[in-house]
């Protein structure tokens, strides 16, 4: 497993703190993005960091980051305006450090909704894995436009939607669903990393 390096990547409105782990052999790249800013969502979220590392270990160059206003990054909170920003500048950054490599944005809750709205706009991101999807708090009606690969991974008692309700919204979603876990995945972050490295690894699978 790579190395954290923290660093700096600018953003739209300054520098945006971020944390990086390489690999020897990358198959891929992903970008993580946190849940709310407002609720205590910032890079260092249990589930953010298991994922991140499990994802490492499945052999992905990995850039989770903190958006602005959060930690030492710049700026203030957009109310998930900006924040897709945000993810655009990481996404950017990542593909110019491995342009040959596929891209996944992957975001747990709040930063789920900021990714799938950048890959709405970005025909270069190759895959999206959303984590907590939070239907009944956001809107995520976008979600039926998204025409790349989806992974989700979802809490059976996610206060925020239930499984049933993601895939009526996203009926080609591969959906993973921790049975017994809530939407901030009390104990069960290292379940939730496991599950994000396993979808990517098979949304990845279906771009060879």
């Amino acid at each position: 497993m790579g190395d954290v390096r923290r660093l700096w990547i600018e953003g739209p409105t300054g520098r945006l703190e971020a944390a990086l782990r390489s690999a020897a052999a990358p198959c891929a790249t992903a970008v993580i993005a946190h849940p709310h800013p407002l609720y205590g969502g910032t890079l260092h979220n249990p589930v953010v960091f298991h994922a991140d590392r499990e994802l490492n270990r499945a052999g992905l160059i990995t850039l989770r980051f903190n958006f602005r206003g959060v930690g030492e990054s710049d700026g203030f909170h957009d109310e998930g305006r900006g924040e897709i920003a945000d993810v655009a500048a990481c996404a950017a950054w990542i593909r110019g450090l491995t342009p040959e490599l596929p891209l996944v944005l992957v975001g747990y809750s709040f930063g789920s909704r900021c990714s799938i709205l950048h890959a709405l706009e970005d025909r270069r991101v190759a895959a999206v894995v959303a984590v907590g999807l939070p239907l009944r708090v956001l809107d995520l009606s976008a979600v039926a436009a998204l025409d790349r690969p989806l992974g989700v991974v979802q809490g059976s008692r996610d206060a925020f939607g239930s499984p049933d309700e993601v895939r009526a919204l996203a009926p080609r979603a591969d959906v993973r669903v921790l049975d017994g876990a809530e939407h901030l995945f009390p104990g069960r972050a290292p379940d939730a990393g496991r599950a994000v490295a396993e979808v990517t690894r098979d949304l990845l699978s279906r771009l060879a």
